[in-house]
């Protein structure tokens, strides 16, 4: 055997020990992405979970988020103030999956729900008073998609 024979051995030895380990690789990824989108479904679903509640633990937090987001006027000056904090609670559980499906670690149908829930709260009185004071504390990617839906919300349906 020459050493161009067993040169050109050692390269298809080589080149299948490439695809070889990419062929491991592209599983590993593959694996490794199915596993980081389950613990983002699962991180979403607490989330959820803890912001229910937190809003239902008492009837006195529950009477304070409903009625500052329907006639925030009826509120006392210092309930209005804890609605302000429940409110931040709340909308960050949206900002989170905003986050998320940012970066490509949600899905388009799960940020659809979330979306719509967005939507239905940027429709509220209380929303809006919230969001006329607060929205400068808010990232300005996340500032204006509020701003697009509220403009959205606005816009009298054709």
């Amino acid at each position: 055997m020459n050493w161009d024979a067993i040169g050109a051995i050692s390269e298809l030895l080589g080149a299948s020990a490439t695809v070889a380990t990419l062929a491991y690789l592209a599983v590993q990824i593959r694996q490794n992405t199915n596993g980081t989108r389950v613990s983002v479904a699962l991180a979403r679903s607490e989330q959820h979970r803890q912001q229910a509640a937190f809003l239902s633990q008492s009837p006195e937090i529950n009477r304070i988020f409903w009625a500052g987001i329907e006639e925030p006027e009826l509120l006392s000056p210092s309930d209005f103030h804890y609605f302000e904090s429940i409110m931040a609670t709340y909308l960050s559980t949206f900002e989170a999956s905003f986050n998320l499906y940012q970066e490509h670690a949600l899905s388009a149908s799960q940020w659809e729900g979330q979306l719509a829930g967005l939507r239905w709260v940027s429709t509220k009185p209380g929303f809006d008073r919230y969001w006329q004071t607060w929205r400068a504390q808010y990232s300005k990617d996340w500032s204006a998609l509020v701003e697009e839906i509220l403009r959205e919300s606005k816009t009298p349906a054709q």
